[in-house]
């Protein structure tokens, strides 16, 4: 009894995670909510079930490097750090416990739809200051990006993730939920485009034409793979709307020039890119202390003329390469299995979303540090949280398998 009321409690607090995207502003909510669902999931730990294997090994390796590199190197974010790993490696595992409550697994959509809901009032919201700031914008997307996140207060990379794990979400509920009604599929479509028009807006390139892509790979895996429609049903919409969102993005015109008249050796994230790259080497592939890589950063910027990326103190803008520069190759490699284990036993599981989601966070890490931020951590958390556990199962079980007991 006592571990079905935990079980319970755990539910009731995910539906809150859910709910923390629109409570974005207060950034101390969201952090309790994290915690208390984070303490309760840990709760549901059944020593009958094995939490030690060689699917949880890279994860649980993960959070020991940088526990260790952390005390090691006595930085005064230490304890920050500390608890923002075990955040990220060592709480969603315990989602494997999870999957044993039928009450999870029955309100494990319902938490889904009401993430996906709240995220849409987010994109009414960037729809309706979009359209009342044109006079100030004019349609040029620096000035409107700019206006937009100065107004709403957050990165538009992290939101844009927010929004790219919506649409997933909800075209996922769509396709497999055949027997909706018609006016409820009106709605989810309708929402769909709601918050594709404000990743438009918001044009955080790598995440939005990762989210298209992958729509366009679940299509494939549940369309075209069961031979439910033909491939040009699906694809040239996709196709169309590609090329729709670089002919009206006058980001993407600015690169195209830029590389017409430039060399690419003079662009800010090359030069980033060659700069964390040679901290990394210069610590001979082993790691540095968190207090002196922005410096050594900074240092590397103003020697290749870039005084203002050292002025705003830029980082690696890659989680690879910034864990990388903090634990060393070891971090690299445990971290970069993490994904391996994700993908592949999603992917063998049919577990098509948490291969998308998986996917997502994967290409999003290449141009942003994602995990270094409150924002990217609440939505990694949730996400591995919902899905994680459904693959950490006995392989002789698939997802689809697990909700039906």
């Amino acid at each position: 009894m006592k571990e079905t009321k935990i079980n319970k409690v755990v539910v009731y607090f995910l539906y809150l995670l859910a709910f923390a995207s629109c409570l974005y502003m207060f950034e101390a909510v969201q952090a309790i909510i994290m915690s208390v669902a984070s303490f309760f999931l840990l709760l549901q730990y059944n020593s009958q079930k094995k939490l030690f294997s060689s699917k949880t090994f890279s994860f649980i390796l993960s959070f020991l490097l940088l526990f260790a590199y952390n005390l090691f190197y006595y930085n005064s974010r230490s304890i920050q750090a500390i608890s923002n790993s075990l955040l990220i490696f060592i709480v969603p595992i315990f989602s494997l416990f999870l999957y044993d409550s039928s009450f999870f697994r029955k309100h494990r959509k319902k938490i889904l739809l009401t993430y996906s809901f709240c995220i849409s009032l987010l994109s009414i919201y960037i729809l309706v200051f979009y359209i009342n700031d044109i006079p100030n914008h004019s349609f040029n997307w620096y000035f409107a990006r700019f206006n937009l996140e100065n107004n709403i207060h957050i990165h538009g990379t992290y939101l844009s993730l927010w929004i790219g794990i919506a649409l997933l979400f909800l075209f996922d509920f769509l396709v497999h939920n055949q027997g909706l009604i018609i006016k409820f599929k009106i709605g989810l479509l309708l929402l769909i485009f709601l918050l594709l028009a404000s990743m438009v807006i918001i044009n955080a390139r790598m995440i939005l034409f990762s989210t298209l892509f992958l729509i366009a790979l679940n299509c494939y895996f549940f369309f075209f793979k069961e031979g439910f429609f033909n491939k040009k049903i699906i694809l040239l919409p996709l196709i169309i709307l590609f090329f729709t969102i670089i002919f009206f993005s006058q980001r993407y015109k600015d690169d195209i020039q830029f590389l017409n008249k430039n060399k690419i050796e003079n662009s800010t994230r090359y030069t980033i890119c060659y700069c964390s790259l040679k901290v990394i080497k210069e610590s001979h592939f082993l790691g540095t202390n968190n207090n002196t890589i922005q410096p050594k950063l900074n240092k590397c910027y103003d020697e290749y003329g870039f005084q203002d990326l050292s002025k705003e103190n830029l980082n690696s803008h890659n989680q690879y390469l910034d864990y990388f520069l903090k634990g060393g190759i070891f971090l690299f490699i445990t971290f970069v299995m993490t994904f391996f284990i994700k993908l592949r036993y999603s992917l063998k599981t049919k577990n098509y979303i948490y291969f998308s989601i998986s996917l997502l966070f994967a290409f999003s890490f290449l141009t942003e540090n994602v995990l270094v931020r409150q924002y990217g951590i609440y939505i990694f958390l949730f996400c591995d949280i919902l899905f994680l556990g459904s693959i950490l199962v006995d392989e002789s079980h698939c997802t689809n398998k697990i909700e039906e007991h």
